[in-house]
């Protein structure tokens, strides 16, 4: 918990405002991407926005509450939509943090039990912990699906599926084809990892495109490539 303490400070001190940015992923599929100064450089975060008729869903929120209200003036202006739904796949900041942004302009913010009580003991609001460890569920239309695949980056990520089209959301449990490392491992359970990893590539064996909670997205690439990062970081551990 201090490691991930440190990480916060360093992520949130003296950091000048950074515009979000958003790109289309596929139909009514977008990345919207929000950052922090890490090491000097702005550093990317993403999430997901999709377009129903009735209003949209996101996946995460902003990296922190002033990423999060550019988000949400971007939906408004581009969009012409209301946020309804937001899921929220862990308690760390570039995933909660604009979670009492959202409330307060009534959007609904739902996460797993576990990431509700997490996201009050990191400072923000709760999301409504609402979801089992493997739910689907429809919103506006949309098919969804929800599922905890073991322990990772931390002990209460998720992942979302969006089934008719192929798009995997994996947040920070999957490691961009970019990573040369698993990034903040403070709360991280990397003997379990690679097991998780492996739990969603059977889960889910026709995925197309595959979002990392930071960098790149791909076509599934990334799933092996964080196996093989979290195989040289178990080697390090044991002193391979």
């Amino acid at each position: 918990m201090l490691g991930y303490l440190l990480f916060l400070m360093q992520a949130y001190a003296q950091s000048p405002k950074l515009d979000i940015k958003v790109e289309s992923l596929t139909k009514d599929f977008y990345v919207h991407i929000s950052y922090q100064l890490l090491g000097g450089s702005p550093f990317p975060s993403n999430g997901l926005i999709v377009k129903t008729s009735e209003g949209v869903l996101l996946v995460d929120t902003g990296w922190g509450e002033d990423a999060t209200k550019e988000l949400y003036k971007w939906v408004r202006k581009n969009l012409k939509e209301k946020v309804k739904l937001c899921i929220v796949t862990h308690s760390h900041g570039d995933r909660a943090s604009g979670t009492g942004f959202l409330q307060k302009k009534g959007v609904k913010v739902i996460s797993t039990p576990l990431t509700a009580e997490k996201s009050a003991v990191q400072g923000f609001a709760s999301p409504d912990g609402i979801l089992s460890n493997d739910t689907t569920f429809t919103f506006k239309g949309l098919k969804v699906q929800t599922y905890f695949p073991g322990e990772g980056h931390t002990n209460d990520n998720i992942i979302v599926y969006f089934p008719d089209q192929q798009v995997l959301f994996g947040g920070c449990f999957v490691k961009s084809t970019e990573a040369t490392g698993l990034g903040n491992v403070a709360d991280a359970n990397i003997s379990a990892w690679e097991n998780s990893v492996k739990n969603v590539m059977r889960k889910f064996p026709n995925v197309k495109l595959v979002i990392p909670g930071h960098q790149a997205w791909d076509d599934g690439a990334s799933l092996k490539h964080t196996i093989e990062l979290i195989k040289k970081a178990n080697t390090k551990l044991i002193g391979g």
